[in-house]
Order: structure tokens, then sequence, then C-alpha cells
């Protein structure tokens, strides 16, 4: 409901307000440009009347930059106007065999179709929905296809040292809490090891506990072995602390979901007989049902108040595979975003490698961007799903705990976006008067000054 009202709130001050644009000084917007960014040329923006497509202020903005996740914006765009807002990712159950006497002969098999959304709960729920079709066991083993997606886990462009890390996980077409471990650590008594509990639970990960629980400050560090199969802990606790929670991205994900699955089914009273296998589906194998997912409408909610990356890439990685062929691939995906702008007008060159802008070889223009974000705004089918998706200033997203003391608290709705030297905010802006803007300001490595330009821009444009 609260979304609803914010976009009714844009659309009425959009549709009905008088145009407050000539009283917006581009001298003014230029005197908040850092000396930095003058010399060295690293920041771009763009600022346009929604109700006219007049441009308020434009500074390189026709310059392309690296722009952080607000790559997102161009891949939830692109996603909502060709899959849908109704589209639901899916995962495909089969039976290689008969099911009879309460047993599925021939092994299970499973084919995943990138849903980013999973959680333990929903294979709970699979479980119950075999174990109420009758099956007490499956003969043959859980086998996982694992095709719809190529083989490659990390985009072009993305680091070596971000591997592990839980804003970089593999993309495969099996994702399970994110293809994320949540490892909860508690202090035990001091000299001895530190205690643990990890989320998913249901994993066939060994874990290797070297922590001590010290009086010290905590040093605790959480790894996967090269091997991908041995989970390590390792560093101190502080005994005068609570509850610490470390997050890190698998490195196997079909084993990952797999395990989880297998040890899902046998806590729920259905014997699993054999071992995990890779393979896609077979011909003569059955479906028994197939698993969705929320429609996109609400997982981009998701995607962009809190920037999931792993979403993105999903998003990418399906758009290859429905429109180009499978198995889907970022290549792949990338051309079908860079057609569907140039569909709509967008002419300018944009280098687009994945779906979240984790890739430094993203390269955007503000144009480009407030150019897209004008079209979403525009776009009656999904104009509300994609303003509703976009953080609010000191409200919630990544914008919760940003501008909660300014005049620009509720009146800005923006993607964040945030790499090593990248900092950049797109979106729209309501002026007191009702005026609406679109915005993009990028910068490439003007550091702090870039959120202090921010919102000095911003500031100027909502009084």
């Amino acid at each position: 409901m609260r979304f609803f009202k914010v976009f009714f709130v844009l659309f009425l001050l959009f549709s009905f307000t008088e145009q407050s644009t000539a009283a917006l000084s581009s001298q003014k917007f230029l005197s908040f440009v850092p000396k930095e960014a003058k010399d060295k040329q690293n920041l771009g923006v763009s600022v346009k009347s929604l109700k006219t497509g007049k441009t308020v202020f434009s500074y390189n903005s026709k310059k392309n930059f690296i722009p952080a996740s607000n790559n997102k914006i161009i891949s939830s765009f692109t996603a909502l106007s060709l899959l849908g807002k109704d589209f639901r990712f899916k995962t495909e159950f089969y039976s290689g065999g008969e099911i009879k006497g309460g047993v599925l002969h021939g092994g299970l098999y499973i084919k995943a179709f990138g849903d980013p959304t999973i959680k333990p709960f929903q294979l709970e729920a699979i479980a119950q929905r075999l174990k109420s079709m009758g099956v007490k066991k499956i003969k043959g083993g859980i086998y996982l296809d694992d095709s719809y997606y190529d083989s490659r886990n990390y985009a072009e462009g993305w680091k070596d040292k971000w591997i592990g890390l839980h804003y970089c996980p593999p993309v495969s077409p099996f994702i399970l809490n994110y293809n994320n471990i949540d490892i909860h650590i508690i202090p035990g008594q001091i000299g001895k090891p530190a205690n643990f509990k990890m989320f998913p639970e249901n994993t066939a990960f060994m874990i290797d506990n070297k922590t001590t629980t010290s009086k010290k400050s905590s040093t605790l560090k959480a790894y996967f072995s090269n091997d991908g199969e041995r989970f390590i802990l390792r560093g101190s606790v502080a005994s005068s602390r609570g509850e610490e929670i470390l997050t890190v991205s698998v490195l196997k994900p079909l084993i990952f979901f797999g395990s989880a699955m297998r040890n899902i089914l046998v806590e729920k009273g259905i014997a699993v007989e054999g071992s995990l296998y890779r393979d896609t589906v077979p011909s003569w194998a059955t479906i028994i049902f197939t698993d969705y997912s929320s429609p996109l409408e609400e997982i981009v909610q998701e995607y962009n108040k809190e920037s999931v990356n792993i979403i993105g890439e999903s998003l990418m990685k399906t758009l290859g595979a429905v429109y180009v062929n499978e198995p889907g691939s970022w290549k792949d995906g990338a051309n079908v975003v860079k057609g569907f702008l140039r569909n709509i007008g967008i002419t300018q060159d944009t280098n687009v490698v994945d779906g979240s802008g984790l890739s430094k070889l993203n390269k955007v223009s503000p144009d480009t961007l407030s150019q897209i974000l004008s079209a979403a705004y525009q776009d009656t089918k999904i104009s509300k799903t994609f303003t509703d998706s976009l953080p609010i200033a000191g409200v919630d997203g990544t914008l919760k705990k940003r501008f909660r003391g300014t005049k620009i608290k509720g009146k800005v709705f923006a993607k964040t976006g945030y790499l090593s030297g990248v900092r950049s905010l797109s979106g729209y802006a309501v002026s007191d008067d009702g005026e609406v803007y679109v915005f993009s300001i990028i910068s490439n490595g003007l550091g702090w000054k870039a959120k202090q330009f921010q919102e000095d821009l911003l500031t100027e444009l909502v009084n």
C-alpha cells in the first residue's frame, strides 16, 4: 500500500502540477561540482524534467562511466519490459521411472531455471509435496540438471579476490539462499573453540573449526577450501561479544542445492537410495510437478531495494536463454539488453557485461540512464512496478540510512551504486512545488565528495 501511494503521488505531481524548471539555475548546479571533478572530468550528471523532457542540468552527461549497481536500472527495466511483470522462474521435478508402492523408481530429476529466490523452507515445502503424493522412498538417487545456463559461474570483469564473498556468489541455474551460507558464531569458554550454527543447516560441507574464544577483539575468518567442499573457520571470537554472523558464498552451487534437498527429504521421512548426480533430464522421465517463484514484479522489488546481485545475473542469463538460445549466457543476455535499448530509441553506445553492475567493464552515460528512467516512468505497463522498486531516500532499501535528516527524505526514489572508486545515484526527485525530475549522477574516482555533490544537487532540486 505504501508503494502504491508513492507512485500515485508521483503520478499526480507529474500530471497536474505547474513546472518549475525555470527557477533552477545551471550555474548554481555547476557551483556544486567539486574542483577535482572539473580537473579530472570524473563526474557525469544528467537532470531532466519528466513533464517537459527538457534538460535542467548536464555535465559530461554523454560520457560513459562505470555505473556499479545503477546497472540494475537497465537490467530490471529490460526484464520487466521483455519477460513481463508476471514472469516466474521455475524448477521442474521429474521421476526417472514409475511411482509404485510409495517408491519413486529411476531417481528424482530436478531441472533448475535460475530461480534466485529459493530458500530452505521452500525445499521443505517441496519435500512435503512429494510426501503428500505418497512417496516414501526415492530409489536411484537425485539427478541435477543445470543445462539451462552455460557453465560460467562468474562474469567477465569480476575479480578473483571476490570469489567467496557474499556479494559475488556463483551464478548457476541452482540457487539456494542466494548461494550463500550464513555462519552464526557464538563465544565458548575462554581458550576453547567458538560454537557455531550454519544456515542453511542441511548441507554436505565438512566443517573445520579452528577458532578460539578470547578476551580480545574478534578476528574471525570464514571461507571455503579450494576444492569447495570443506568450510573453514579461523581466528578468535571475543568472549564479551554476542552472536556474530558471517556470510560466505559457496563455490559449488550444485552440491549446495542437491545436498540440502537430499537431507531435507530424509528429514521429512523420504528415504533416498543413491547419490547426487549431475545429468540432463532424459526424454523418458515423467514430470511430477513444477515449482514457481513469485512474479517478477515482486522479485524486482527485492532486487532494486536491497541491491541483490545474483537476481540481476539470473535475469541476464534468462534473457539470453529465452530470446537467443539455451544455455543462457551473459553474452547473449547483454546482446538482448542492447538490442532492446536500440529498439526503444536509445542509440548511444552502452557496454553491458552483467546484470548487477559488479563488473567494471560495464559502461553507460548519465544521459542514457536518464532516458531509460524516463522510458520506464512513461511505460504504463511497468511504471508502477519499476518506480515502487527503487529505494526511497531516508525510508527504505539501500537509501534507508541516507538523507534522513535532510529535506531530501521521502522525496527521492533512486538506485544506489557503489564499487571501489565508483559512486552513482539515479532515479526521480520531487520538488516542494510538484515538479518531478529524472536524474543520474555517476562519479568514477571522486571519493566522498561524490556523496556531498549528490546531496547538494538533490537538495536544490527538491526545494
